[in-house]
């Protein structure tokens, strides 16, 4: 093979490898938002290693420091506390020059209750200049942990003791579920998120969806101010029907709703100043990824654009080439020689799967980080990595050739000997089906706050399907077609084999119970994700805030869960090794060399 075909090559893999990183991180143009100054966050300060959770608080210094950053941005912070350290905002936000909505967390500790109220109260009549408003607790009655009788016990007490105006914050249903909170409240604090209704929206109709959401509620309420106490778009996790995370959709979402503030005459509060990975552990990798800063207080985007949706992307397509090309190195100068059109294959097979598993790794690195996490990650990329190397290793077994010559045959005496590698691949290709059965299983009945695992499985999924095609296509004259397929046989070299019997149909000639429950599972699992995740999430329709009949009306059939739909395709291609492995078994693909029968590869 002359060199200038291998630089031809690797110079067209590396431009098709350029165009998936480059494509997708196109800078995205935005005009600069009306009115300056964001009029306030959510304000949570908690840094990684803290947590409410773990009763483990930001210092003062730290908490200065965030304000200070947010100052040149944002006129006010909201806090949903006023313990927890945080009696120190309203103290420092007027050095900074802002406002602060200070709110009292209420659950069903009625004592941590107690001590909430007793330091809101004091604290707004510290600093009235400062806090400008103070809110009663924040979604308490959404997660059932008090009455609406207790809850406006509790605001009717903030009341009679503080000058600022009271609330209670809710999603803007429980506003209508429980009217005779309205009655104890100087302003009504709703929370439309788009991303986590029953019918979720993409960015596109999430404007015209607050602004139906925000006039239902002042029509039922009229005359009562409104404050939008949270508003916003996540950046990492799961997708919720057409609602899409990721960067640029959070920038196109707060640039286009304070423009719709600014049109409506809104008054807001956008959620949130910071990310808070600790949320993880209560609504998965979403819940920790709203804020307009990273953890490590970096700025995501600028309103005013452009936004690019991973800026990281020419280190990660560096390093997927740089990968891809020692892997095609190291394999090309193993074995037979290769032919060009081999080479090529090989090559572009190399390349994908490093730039998939890449994908993989960096998608694990900004996830959730708690031990059990971390851990299955771990295990997954693992898994993944060992997979590749006995894919690219049978790959170049199966491409390699010596004139005229395609893949190599087994011996026809005794079975067929897997390298002790070939034996991990085989073993890591099981492991992978199993957990990608109960990985599908888990987000279809409780998939609220479980990721979609796309990018660990489509390299297991792409990878052995290429790996099929190439044994299928350079198989030897009298070898089998379904046993090219099937896992049996994906890492063995090729045996002689028979097609299909006489009379074309295929018997129930014996079992393979493995190969056939994971066939099955996998085939079940990408049903069941189309029915409960393909256009939303069933159990939002089941168990969500508005009547069933009500919400499905809603539903917009012509906008599906793509991640959802690619999960269900990611485990129809997992199925097929398995399944062709059963079908192969039950056509009995066997031939007969000399005076011995020679059964299928792996069966």
């Amino acid at each position: 093979m002359r060199l200038i075909t291998i630089l031809a090559v690797l110079l067209v893999a590396g431009l098709a490898n350029f165009a998936v990183w480059s494509l997708p991180n196109q800078p995205v143009p935005l005009d600069p938002p009306p009115g300056g100054k964001l009029k306030s966050v959510s304000f949570a300060p908690f840094r990684d290693g803290q947590s409410p959770l773990t009763q483990t608080f930001p210092s003062v210094e730290q908490i200065d420091e965030d304000l200070a950053a947010l100052a040149p941005q944002v006129a006010g912070v909201r806090t949903y506390t006023s313990l927890e350290g945080l009696e120190v905002v309203p103290e420092l936000a007027r050095r900074h020059g802002m406002q602060v909505t200070m709110g009292a967390w209420l659950s069903s500790r009625l004592d941590k209750n107690e001590k909430e109220v007793a330091s809101l109260i004091d604290l707004a009549n510290r600093y009235p200049d400062v806090i400008t408003r103070v809110i009663v607790g924040n979604e308490v009655l959404l997660r059932r942990e008090l009455t609406p009788e207790q809850v406006a016990g509790y605001i009717d007490r903030v009341k009679a003791a503080v000058k600022q105006p009271v609330s209670y914050a809710d999603v803007w249903e429980w506003w209508l579920k429980y009217p005779q909170i309205a009655d104890h409240v100087d302003y009504l604090t709703i929370h439309l998120l788009p991303y986590w209704e029953d019918v979720p929206t993409d960015v596109a109709g999430a404007m015209e969806r607050i602004r139906g959401s925000y006039r239902t509620i002042a029509q039922r309420f009229p005359g009562k101010p409104i404050l939008v106490g949270e508003t916003g778009w996540p950046t990492e996790g799961r997708s919720r029907g057409a609602a899409v995370t990721g960067l640029v959709n959070k920038a196109k979402f707060v640039n286009g709703f304070v423009r719709l503030a600014e049109q409506e005459g809104f008054d807001y509060n956008v959620i949130e100043a910071f990310d808070q990975g600790w949320k993880a552990k209560l609504e998965g990798t979403v819940g920790g990824h709203w804020g307009l800063y990273t953890a490590d207080r970096q700025a995501k985007f600028s309103l005013a654009g452009p936004v690019v949706e991973n800026r990281q992307w020419p280190m990660l397509f560096g390093v997927s080439s740089g990968l891809a090309l020692l892997l095609v190195a190291g394999l090309t100068l193993r074995g037979r020689p290769l032919t060009a059109g081999a080479f090529a294959a090989l090559a572009f097979l190399t390349q994908a799967l490093s730039t998939l598993f890449v994908h993989a790794v960096w998608g694990a690195l900004h996830g959730k980080h708690y031990p059990q996490d971390v851990a299955l990650s771990v295990v997954m990329l693992t898994a993944t990595a060992i997979l590749s190397m006995t894919v690219l290793l049978a790959a170049r077994r199966a491409l390699g050739s010596g004139g005229l010559a395609l893949e190599p045959l087994a011996p026809l005496r005794g079975r067929p000997a897997l390298s002790r590698l070939e034996t991990v691949g085989k073993a890591a290709a099981v492991v992978l089906a199993l957990l990608g059965i109960v990985w599908s299983f888990l987000i279809v009945f409780d998939g609220r706050y479980r990721d979609f695992p796309n990018w660990y499985f489509a390299l297991p999924a792409l990878g052995l399907l290429a790996l099929g095609a190439m044994r299928a296509t350079r198989r030897p004259e009298g070898t089998g077609a379904l046993a090219a397929w099937g896992i049996g046989g994906l890492f063995r070299p090729a045996v002689p084999v028979a097609d299909t019997p006489a009379g074309g149909l295929c018997g129930a000639v014996r079992l393979v119970p493995l190969e056939t429950a994971l066939a099955v599972l996998l085939l079940l699992g990408a049903l069941l994700t189309v029915l409960a995740e393909g256009v939303v999430p069933m159990e939002s329709l089941i168990y969500g805030q508005l009547p069933f009949m009500e919400a499905l009306h809603e539903v917009v059939w012509t906008s599906p869960n793509w991640e959802a739909l690619s999960w269900a395709g990611l485990q129809l291609l997992l199925a097929v090794p398995y399944a062709a492995a059963v079908l192969a078994a039950r056509c009995g693909e066997t031939a007969r060399a000399g005076h011995q029968w020679v059964r299928i590869a792996g069966q």
